[in-house]
């Protein structure tokens, strides 16, 4: 059994909400909490809740976390984030709202919580900016020995590319990759390459459950938004696949630092830094076999 805190922003784009459907599914993974970054993180948090709901599992806590990364924004950046058609576009997975869905721990606080009362050491599963793990080190140094790890969607070594949840929050992720702590890093250009079919999108919409049809319609909701996608890619399922099948990827030892200012600000270079295990190659064929197998099981949910 593998204890996991994953930390989150669904309403962008919408592997996080897939993702976290098929870890809540996974039998191998006990979900301590799930915690959102970046804003509205409590209108991301909603989203969690309501997914929870769904399954039956509304007893895992969840917090929201920091709404701003640790890193300066410009107007023009505060003004693309608070633009709710691209940071909250499918926010209709939690609608109509109700008050069982609202969250107001802050998700430090929960991740402090939590870790502290595991009996065992907890990997932190990231498919967010780094803000919220920055900032959980940054003021609870102590419980850093009972972290056993990172697992983070995130960064790019193979193409000239700053990847977002890197560098969105720059600055956080450099605090998180200089800890010291064991991290599997899953690469842009290695976790994109899972990709729904046009039939993958249509099998929710048919399904018996009301979480798949839901699905479905936070999809459709999702696509204009990001259209130069032929469909959901699913980057975020890197570090719940590597917590329960890591063969399912082929991870290599790198040294790694982060870009934190400059023409290259947030890229991910293997010049120098830190080691870590990284993401050189994927078994798509294995990985979609898992992940249809679980939020499509052939009794049951």
């Amino acid at each position: 059994m593998h204890r996991i805190i994953i930390d989150t922003d669904p309403g962008q784009d919408i592997d996080d909400l897939l993702a976290l459907h098929f870890a809540l599914l996974r039998p191998e993974l006990e979900i301590l909490a799930i915690t959102t970054v970046t804003w509205p993180s409590a209108g991301r948090a909603r989203l969690v809740k309501r997914l929870l709901r769904h399954l039956g599992q509304g007893h895992i806590p969840v917090g929201a976390g920091m709404e701003l990364p640790l890193r300066p924004m410009s107007a023009d950046d505060l003004a693309q984030l608070h633009d709710v058609s691209r940071s909250m576009n499918h926010a209709c997975f939690a609608e109509p709202h109700e008050a069982q869905d609202e969250v107001t721990e802050d998700a430090v606080t929960v991740m402090a919580r939590v870790i502290s009362a595991s009996p065992d050491p907890v990997t932190l599963c990231c498919i967010a900016p780094l803000t919220n793990v920055a900032c959980l080190l940054q003021r609870h140094p102590e419980l850093k020995a009972r972290i056993a790890g990172i697992n983070l969607m995130g960064g790019e070594i193979a193409l000239d590319r700053a990847e977002h949840n890197i560098a969105f929050d720059a600055v956080a992720a450099d605090i998180v990759l200089q800890s010291g702590l064991p991290i599997r890093m899953g690469t842009w250009d290695v976790t994109r390459r899972f990709v729904f079919t046009a039939d993958d999108m249509a099998r929710y919409a048919s399904g018996a459950s009301p979480l798949h049809r839901d699905l479905a319609r936070a999809m459709t909701a999702w696509h204009p938004a990001q259209s130069w996608k032929p469909a959901p890619v699913m980057y975020d399922l890197f570090p719940l696949v590597a917590a329960i099948a890591p063969a399912c990827y082929t991870l290599t030892e790198k040294t790694v630092h982060v870009v934190t200012h400059g023409p290259l600000l947030g890229r991910t270079l293997t010049t120098s830094g830190v080691p870590m295990l990284v993401s050189t190659g994927i078994d798509v064929d294995a990985i979609r076999a898992l992940f249809f197998a679980t939020v499509f099981p052939a009794a049951g949910m």
